[in-house]
Parts: structure tokens; sequence; C-alpha cells
């Protein structure tokens, strides 16, 4: 009798494929490891706005208290993200032995960006100088022409974004410079992602969930009623996000 099954093929056999892709992660920078006072702020921000942080993957930021504190209770930590509906998968920056109890609560540890590691270099051999916000165009801005749609994600790398339509709730726009929406931005909008404190955000109409710069961040339910909705440009100002209008 001959066999007339086929041999599986490597597609048909296999249980998965690893693939890269480019994920917004929220950042928490830990400032001390008094968990109490963590649980009582975080439980009052996310009263705030509770939808928006609903199951959000959170990586915590070590770096603000790097060699100040040798233990966290990141058993604490995780069980208090959790409560609140957030989701913790890792930590970044810090020392060795927070990095080796953070893997022993199940969190991965995330290598600094390359924008704080320069960041570290350059404040050994001299002061930080804030240099005038300069806007500038780069050669290698990305052009988008059609409406972006709510579930997509769209990201500049190495330069600015540009959309001539409009943005939908839901959408995500990220830019390593600055972003230009010629139309109504809702969703959420992240220039500067690699730690350009300079970017900015230019829209016609600014509806947006969420607008950050540099990691700085702003939710809708932060806006202030004064605040200009039409031909608007949102820039870093004393590490404060500030929203003015332009001609």
């Amino acid at each position: 009798m001959v066999d007339t099954l086929a041999e599986p093929t490597e597609k048909q056999s296999a249980a998965f494929h690893l693939k890269g892709s480019l994920f917004t992660l929220t950042v928490i920078q830990l400032l001390r490891s008094d968990m109490d006072a963590f649980a009582k702020q975080l439980r009052e921000i996310i009263a705030q706005s509770p939808k928006f942080f609903a199951h959000a993957p959170v990586v915590v930021d070590l770096s603000a208290i790097d060699k100040q504190i040798n233990d966290i209770d990141f058993i604490e930590l995780n069980r208090e993200l959790r409560f609140n509906t957030l989701v913790p998968v890792g930590v970044r920056g810090g020392q060795n032995k927070l990095h080796d109890q953070a893997k022993a609560a199940g969190l991965a540890v995330f290598p600094a960006s390359k924008a704080e590691d320069f960041r570290v270099e350059k404040n050994k051999t001299q002061p930080e100088k804030k240099a005038a916000p300069v806007v500038k165009a780069t050669s290698s801005a990305k052009l988008v022409t059609k409406p972006v749609r709510s579930g997509q994600q769209i990201y500049a790398r190495g330069g600015d974004l540009i959309i001539v339509s409009t943005v939908s709730h839901g959408a995500e726009l990220l830019a390593d410079g600055n972003i230009h929406v010629y139309g109504t931005l809702r969703g959420r909008a992240l220039a500067g992602v690699n730690g350009d404190d300079n970017a900015r955000i230019f829209c016609k109409i600014l509806d947006a969930d969420m607008i950050s710069i540099a990691g700085r961040y702003r939710l809708r339910d932060e806006k202030e009623d004064k605040m200009p909705q039409h031909n608007v440009q949102i820039l870093l100002k004393d590490d404060q996000l500030e929203i003015a209008g332009f001609e």
C-alpha cells in the first residue's frame, strides 16, 4: 500500500515565528523605594483616567535611584501595578543588584536608550547646557498622505513625521523628530521618542488622547479650558509640555 499522506512542510509544522516589532511602553521612573507612597500616588493618577491606563504595559525606570537604593520589593511593586490594571514587563537603568531582584520577580531587563547613554557620558565631562529650542527640517521625514485609522501605528525613525490628513482615535504616531498633522490630531502622538527635547508637535486641530515629547506626556483630561484647539504647537518649556497657538 502506498502512503498518500504528504510530509508536513516547515510552515505547517511550525508553532510560531519570531518577529521584531515596535510597541509603546509606559515608563514609570521610580524616585524612591517607599511602596506605600508609590501605591498612593499611582492610584491617584489612575483614578484620573482609568480607561487610558487599562492593561497598559509598563517599564520601571531605575536610573533616578541608581547607587542610592540597594533593595526594592519588586513583588509588591508588581502586585500594586497589576491591582491598578497595569501590566509590568520589565525594568531599565539602575545597578546590577536591582536587575537581579527584578529578574527574580519575573521582570525583563531592558537596556538604557541611546539618548540616555549619551546624556550620561556627556555629564561626566561637562555640565549640560540648555540651548534654545530649534525646529529644523530633516531629509529623512516620513510623509503620509492618507488618513491614519484606529489601530494603526506609524513611526518615523530618525526624522520627522508629516501627516497631510486626519488621525483617528486609537491611532498612534511616533517620531524621533517632530510631528506635523495638517488635519485633526486624535489618538496618541509621541515626538522626540529617542530623547530629543527640542522636538515639537504641530497640528491644525488638537483632539488627542495623549501627547508626548521626549517622554513627558499629557493626557486629554489634563488639558485646560483656555488651551488653544486650532493651529497648535506642543513643545517642552522648563521640562513641562506647553501647548500654544501659532499663526
